[in-house]
């Protein structure tokens, strides 16, 4: 099974993914880039994970920039820098109508940073996505997600339009780990009330994965240490 192509550039042309820590939404953000530019949409991706040195989109800049993607981020010299420093470039992707825009939101709080955007979020719709794997302490119940959502809507100041399940234990995941997962978003997104936007699957599992739900098929891009 692939990917509801038809459906990634849907509705506002600015899609950012926000969510806590672990939730997997670097991974998210460069597999849906890439699939757009696949489609033939003028792509951007926009790091804005300014607080936590983790494993951020811009450590996929190669990656990226080789497909025809192009990377906004802090200036390479910044790159493992926890300086809040706004990526170059953002104005221009953000304004300019031919791209189609993924943002990459740092996890919780660090989501404040969306505050300074908020003038430009006004002039560009965008769709905000709550990125959710119930295999992390923080959104591991209904309420739990709720709560991360309600906070992270505080401090970015926009709007959460739609959940994303997300759940995985990255190469150990299950079916039925994501099938657990759905239904503890599913129950979030009804208290929110917004819908769930997608249910992600590895690609090893993707034919497997029966749901009503758009599903996005994951390919595993990202090297981490652990995997040396």
């Amino acid at each position: 099974m692939q990917t509801n192509t038809e459906l990634l550039a849907q509705g506002p042309r600015i899609k950012v993914f926000v969510g806590e820590f672990g939730s997997g939404k670097t991974e998210l953000a460069v597999n849906y880039a890439i699939q757009l530019r696949q489609l033939g949409h003028q792509t951007a991706v926009v790091d804005i994970d300014l607080v936590k040195p983790y494993f951020r989109t811009r450590e996929n800049r190669a990656l990226l920039e080789e497909r025809g993607v192009t990377v906004v981020a802090p200036d390479r010299r910044l790159a493992h820098s926890d300086l809040p420093i706004m990526p170059e470039d953002l104005t221009r992707v953000l304004y300019q109508q031919e791209y189609q825009v993924v943002m990459d939101v740092g996890g919780g709080e660090s989501a404040i940073v969306l505050g300074q955007l908020n003038r430009k979020f006004n002039d560009n719709p965008y769709q905000a996505w709550l990125v959710v794997n119930t295999r992390r302490p923080f959104t591991n119940t209904a309420t739990a997600v709720v709560d991360v959502c309600r906070r992270i809507e505080q401090v970015s100041r926009l709007t959460v339009s739609g959940i994303v399940s997300n759940t995985n234990l990255a190469g150990e995941t299950t079916v039925a780990q994501i099938r657990e997962g759905l239904a503890v978003a599913e129950e979030a997104a009804g208290i929110i009330g917004v819908p769930i936007k997608w249910v992600v699957a590895p690609e090893w599992l993707a034919d497997e994965v029966k749901t009503d739900y758009p599903l996005f098929v994951l390919k595993p891009y990202t090297h981490y240490p652990w995997m040396e």
